[in-house]
């Protein structure tokens, strides 16, 4: 199934922001190739850049990739919710409470982007095994309503937008 981009009438002004890194059509395929190109990036970063902070009380690199890892899975979380037609509307999540709790400061790159590589697979097939009902479903997140197709976008521009941050500021 082809799972077309949102259009920009549908998603509110914070994921408008992230139009500018996605130019495919297929969401399904971006997140497939995004998958590939994430996993290659992070293993060419050495050991020594790891714990790298571009300027005080900025993350990690490795907390960076760890960031990604708990919003993909909170957002995969909600389109999994939407996506069944679930009306509870869901609390939104502080990523500067999330990071410094979190055990990524801890870990090695190499076991986050192994963890970040079997999130993504089990997105990959959340969608997957949707269908357009379902993709078209929406539903309340931190006071906003948002469709499951535009967390499928949120989810691929996030990772780029970061990957982008990461190469330019830390590496």
């Amino acid at each position: 199934m082809k799972i077309h981009l949102p259009s920009a009438g549908t998603l509110n002004d914070y994921y408008k922001s992230y139009l500018k890194y996605i130019t495919e059509d297929c969401l399904l395929e971006s997140i497939v190739q995004q998958k590939e190109i994430t996993t290659a990036f992070l293993k060419n970063i050495s050991a020594d850049k790891e714990s790298f902070r571009y300027a005080d009380g900025k993350w990690m690199l490795k907390e960076v990739v760890g960031h990604l890892c708990d919003t993909e899975r909170i957002l995969s979380y909600r389109a999994l919710r939407f996506s069944r037609n679930d009306a509870t509307a869901l609390s939104g999540f502080d990523e500067n409470i999330f990071v410094p709790n979190s055990n990524h400061a801890q870990l090695s790159l190499r076991e986050i982007a192994e963890e970040k590589t079997a999130i993504t697979t089990s997105t990959i097939m959340l969608f997957k095994n949707m269908n357009e009902e379902m993709i078209n479903r929406t539903g309340t997140a931190n006071n906003t309503i948002v469709s499951v197709r535009a967390i499928l976008f949120f989810i691929v521009a996030h990772e780029r937008h970061h990957l982008k941050m990461i190469a330019e500021k830390y590496l």
